[in-house]
């Protein structure tokens, strides 16, 4: 059989064209990738800082006993104690929309203003702790039993709520 020169292959160099289009067209996105990558990267490169430390002490009952330090990213690093879904370190992550809340709820706070301790005279009721931050620095620390104002009784039951719902979440995927 005859070949009548129409044929790709026919063509000196022609088998090596056909090879080196898809190599540079491989190497052309693999850079893009790359450069991508990159850019995604240089977004995050300032680490969250730390935004509240909010613990729950145990009582004589089953009260719920957990630390929860939470971020400006919106996560949350959770050490689950006593009576909790959880008994273990977990990362968690807050919703954007609660987050938002979160934050709009702490300027209305206004922590500076609170006493640094709201105690009760039972003794076992727990203790739940707020530790406040602003660049990563610890700036308040509250103590909270019994009473107080409303804006924070409601800020630490809202919060509390929350990180439980997150927890309970969690425990619910890992079975």
């Amino acid at each position: 059989m005859e070949n009548s020169g129409n044929c790709p292959s026919s063509k000196p160099g022609s088998i090596n064209l056909l090879l080196l289009l898809p190599t540079l067209l491989l190497g052309v996105l693999l850079i893009a990738g790359c450069a991508a990558a990159d850019k995604v990267e240089s977004r995050g490169d300032k680490a969250p800082e730390k935004l509240l430390l909010f613990q729950k002490t145990p009582c004589f009952g089953t009260c719920p006993a957990y630390n929860a330090t939470l971020y400006t990213d919106g996560s949350i690093a959770y050490v689950g104690l006593r009576y909790v879904p959880i008994k273990d370190s977990l990362q968690l992550q807050l919703p954007e929309k609660e987050f938002l809340e979160l934050r709009k709820a702490l300027q209305e706070l206004n922590y500076p203003s609170l006493q640094k301790t709201y105690l009760s005279s039972y003794t076992d009721l727990p203790s739940t702790y707020l530790t406040f931050y602003e660049n990563g620095k610890e700036q308040k620390r509250v103590k909270h039993q019994q009473d107080g104002p409303k804006a924070l009784q409601d800020f630490i039951t809202t919060l509390h709520e929350q990180i439980m719902q997150l927890v309970q979440e969690k425990a619910q995927s890992q079975q």
